[in-house]
């Protein structure tokens, strides 16, 4: 009694208290769900830092002290003249949107046939190309067909085989 005997001498009622607690729920509920709206960052890729990068040196590194400097890279190409991929992007993705990429860096290392370091070439974001991937069917001859997808052709047409 004597609490809300005060409350009520300096002024505040008891629905005004009630609607100020309900403004502060509001306010709590509304930065909760703001809060849910902000984007999730995806880190994907290795990417060796520049000091690593720094220490190889044309026509002295091999594949082996590539590997031991900069670490196992994400794609190895060909075995008489090696090609080492390092790759790393930054998405940036808010609810069920398409994820953003923010970063892309890729470091591509050229080795010649004496497994020595040939050329060396970085590209980021600004050098990709969009590339569209096509959803086309290629259509195999029978002769192209494994033997197991040809016994399994006529499942579902009867027994008549569907012409090509």
């Amino acid at each position: 009694m004597i609490y809300l005997y005060a409350i009520e001498t300096i002024g505040i009622s008891i629905n005004n208290l009630k609607m100020i607690k309900q403004k502060i729920i509001l306010f709590l509920v509304v930065c909760f769900f703001l809060g849910a709206c902000t984007g999730i960052k995806s880190n994907n890729g290795y990417m060796p830092v520049k000091d690593n990068i720094d220490q190889l040196k044309v026509n002295v590194t091999t594949t082996s002290s590539a590997k031991n400097i900069l670490g196992e890279p994400a794609l190895i190409l060909g075995n008489r003249e090696p090609i080492f991929v390092y790759s790393a992007q930054i998405t940036d993705r808010v609810l069920f949107f398409e994820p953003k990429v923010i970063s892309r860096d890729v470091l591509i290392l050229y080795f010649n046939k004496k497994k020595k370091l040939k050329k060396l070439d970085t590209f980021d974001l600004n050098d990709g190309k969009y590339v569209d991937l096509s959803a086309d069917n290629t259509i195999l001859n029978d002769k192209e067909r494994s033997l197991l997808s040809s016994i399994f052709s006529n499942v579902g047409f009867g027994g008549v085989r569907a012409l090509d």
